[in-house]
Formats: C-alpha cells, sequence, structure tokens
C-alpha cells in the first residue's frame, strides 16, 4: 500500500468511524511491536522517572484522526527538528498523556455519609 493509499484509506475509516480496523492491521501490529521491541518493553514517561514499567500501548504524538498521513511514521518534523511521533507507554502515562482520570474529583468522605 502506497502512502496516498493509506492516508486515503484511514480518511474513509475515519468518516465510517471505523479507525479501529487500522489498529488492527498488519503494518501497524508490525510497527507497534518494532517500537515496544526497541524499547525493551518498558514506558518510556515512567523510565524517565526512574520507574520500570511494561509497555501496554504505543501512542501517536501526531494523532491518527488529526494527522492520517504520519499513521505509519517513526517521527515528524516539526519547524525543522524531527521529533518522535510513536511513544511506547504503560496504560497510566497514556492515560495521563489523554487527560483521562486527571479531572475527576475525589470522593469527599463527612459525617453523613457515615
Amino acid at each position: 500500500m502506497t502512502q496516498n493509499e493509506l492516508t486515503a484509506w484511514i480518511r474513509e475509516l475515519i468518516q465510517e468511524n471505523k479507525l479501529y480496523q487500522f489498529y488492527k492491521s498488519k503494518e501497524w501490529l508490525e510497527l507497534r511491536q518494532q517500537v515496544v521491541r526497541e524499547a525493551h518493553n518498558e514506558c518510556v514517561k515512567c523510565k524517565q522517572k526512574g520507574i520500570i514499567r511494561p509497555v501496554d500501548e504505543v501512542h501517536h504524538v501526531q494523532y491518527v484522526r488529526s494527522h492520517p498521513e504520519l499513521a505509519l511514521s517513526r517521527t515528524y518534523v516539526y519547524h525543522g527538528v524531527e521529533h518522535p511521533n510513536l511513544l511506547p507507554l504503560c496504560h497510566r502515562c497514556h492515560d495521563e498523556i489523554h487527560g483521562r482520570f486527571g479531572n475527576r474529583k475525589k470522593k469527599q468522605v463527612n459525617e453523613e455519609r457515615w
């Protein structure tokens, strides 16, 4: 599949709300496996903090919905500087990057709740 065909296919999947099919594709699964292997199955964000956690997910810095042409790109160029596009992360770090669970308020315990 050429780059143009890949981009067109992903755009079609986005329109049909079937992007999950991209994440099941042979091309993505092979690239994902390579990224995880190269990181020695260690979350890059946790490793920066001195913690070792296994990789659960590979994150697209440039989201596939916004940049389908970069879906299988390991890097992207911004202002003439090359940056990594695929980050091997644990589930917790992936949620953090996407802002999931960050705004939930912890339930307060008071006398009325007892």
